[in-house]
């Protein structure tokens, strides 16, 4: 087909070549087309149609985005209670993971306040001062105790955790 082929057939025509399917789903149209050219009221009663649908669409956007938002909230809000749990139950469950030895350099820290490796030793009665150290730094570790150097002194204290 040569452009001059193009030129002669008439718009459907060619619709209909390009597109069987698009042509007989603007059947329709093409009757509102021919109806539109002797009377304007039809096109302006199609362009208001259009603008109320394109409002409907736009209300619609705007109801799902504020439903977006709430849902994000809520998520937010339940993913940040749920990682702030309460202190008093959380210590009960890290304290009631640790080996009983922990547990108890725990409770005498949380009693006095601070304690350092000297200090534990004795309380916990080890003959070795390594021992107490050990056990210290490795509740550094996990995050149960803080660590905090006083001069040549360590003096461990109890965290959050």
């Amino acid at each position: 087909m040569t452009n001059h082929d193009i030129r002669k057939m008439t718009p459907q025509t060619l619709l209909e070549q390009i597109s069987p399917e698009f042509s007989t789903l603007t059947a329709d149209m093409n009757e509102v087309m021919q109806a539109g050219k002797d009377n304007p009221m039809i096109i302006a009663a199609l362009l208001f149609k259009l603008a109320q649908e394109r409002k409907q669409t736009n209300d619609l956007l705007a109801k799902m985005e504020e439903k977006y938002d709430e849902l994000s909230l809520t998520l937010k809000s339940n993913a940040s209670a749920s990682l702030t749990p309460n202190p008093t139950q959380e210590n009960l469950h890290s304290i009631s993971l640790l080996p009983e030895a922990d547990q108890k350099i725990l409770a005498f820290i949380e009693k006095n306040g601070k304690a350092n490796a000297e200090e534990v030793r004795t309380h916990a009665g080890y003959k070795n001062p390594n021992a107490a150290s050990q056990r210290l730094n490795a509740l550094v570790k996990t995050g149960y105790l803080g660590k905090i150097q006083s001069g040549k002194k360590v003096v461990f204290v109890r965290t959050n955790k």
